[in-house]
């Protein structure tokens, strides 16, 4: 019995509505800065006022905030799958072959649609989050932190060591799908300088899960606005600071990293304080359902966005305008259709075959009577 109560997927009436939400807010934001960084922008002097306003406007409230906040939640996610296991090793087993499905979904999301894909670096992250689990807050602290410094430290030695550093492919009109698994090799190549974020990011969401954060904070409005002050007010000072460390002596990029968690953590914040009422929960549940298919909906992003453009023409002619009216009008794509298929199945069809592909079997995909476990 114990087996089995680790390793079933987790029913409807099991999910916490809060994180499906800040999932779901998350999606968007990512599909916002593919939109805007990865398919190409047009030359600057074709650049409206609108334009460049935009581009100022999306770096501050967009760039890495939402990759901050799917970190979190991946690491949280963990937590809360060893809290519901009564076999914790059975539940190490499954999360294991839940990263090995998902690695391998995110290597062929990699080479065939979007080079830079987070579904990969974050299953084979999430592998150092097992020989953790069992370690003492202080300590997940300080690995956190450490990790936290590891692309500063790597870069040094890099250099030091005289090996030149991969440089950033430059392509010219080479074949797509050429041209995506160049890109591929570059990103694993320099892996050390990005994915030990991840790390710092899986370790707090952990510790998060451990001592049930998203719960004690729930109905705790006076805590919530708190957060939401100092993280909007410290994210600006430091976005800020980081603006002017630019071509100095002094790397931007760790204050540039602060600046990232104080905005997300602000912008949790506010979320959650709008979940604590009636209208609030009515107008995020669409982003519940996002966030519930998840999985779906980062794929389906590349695989309606790369034929477009391939059909049309469209990569390397989009600016800051054309990028956030692309992304808007796919997610009131995705938004809608995700609440539609919630009311008829359980999972998203990727988070179908992901768990198929985990467990072995054919889970239910009927609606079953049930609602979001309360926080």
């Amino acid at each position: 019995m114990a087996q089995s109560q680790s390793v079933r997927p987790v029913a409807p009436g099991e999910r916490i509505l809060a994180l499906d939400v800040l999932r779901g807010f998350a999606m968007f934001g990512v599909l916002i800065a593919y939109c805007m960084w990865s398919l190409g922008t047009a030359p600057d002097d074709q650049w409206s006022p609108l334009d460049k306003a935009l581009a100022k406007a999306v770096g501050f409230a967009v760039d890495f905030k939402f990759y901050t906040i799917l970190a979190f939640l991946f690491g949280l996610g963990f937590s809360l799958q060893l809290d519901r296991a009564s076999d914790s090793g059975a539940a190490v087993r499954t999360y294991c072959r839940r990263l090995a499905v998902l690695a391998g979904i995110g290597l062929l999301h990699a080479l065939l649609l979007r080079n830079g894909d987070i579904l990969f670096p974050y299953a084979m992250t999430g592998f150092l989050l097992i020989p953790l689990r069992r370690a003492s807050d202080r300590l997940l602290i300080a690995a956190a932190l450490i990790a936290l410094l590891v692309p500063y430290a790597a870069r040094w030695l890099w250099q030091a060591s005289g090996i030149t550093i991969p440089d950033r492919p430059q392509l010219v009109s080479a074949p797509y799908l050429v041209e995506n698994a160049t890109w591929v090799r570059y990103w694993y190549e320099t892996a050390i300088f990005t994915w030990p974020t991840n790390l710092t990011l899986f370790l707090f969401g952990f510790l998060a899960g451990r001592r049930r954060l998203i719960p004690m904070l729930a109905n705790r409005p006076k805590p919530l606005a708190g957060i939401m002050l100092v993280g909007a007010l410290a994210g600006a000072a430091l976005f800020y600071l980081s603006q002017q460390l630019v071509g100095s002596t002094v790397s931007p990029t760790l204050v540039f990293t602060l600046h990232c968690w104080c905005l997300s953590s602000a912008y949790a914040a506010a979320l959650l304080v709008a979940l604590e009422t009636r209208r609030g929960v009515q107008a995020l549940w669409p982003l519940a359902a996002v966030g519930r298919m998840a999985l779906t909906n980062y794929l389906t992003q590349a695989a309606i966005i790369v034929p477009l453009c391939l059909a049309f023409g469209w990569f390397d002619t989009f600016t800051p305008t054309r990028s956030f009216l692309l992304a808007f009008a796919l997610f009131a794509l995705q938004s809608p259709f995700s609440v539609w298929w919630l009311r008829h199945y359980r999972f998203g069809p990727a988070e179908w075959l992901w768990r198929v592909l985990t467990y072995g079997r054919l889970p239910a995909m009927k609606v079953e009577p049930g609602d979001y476990a309360r926080l």
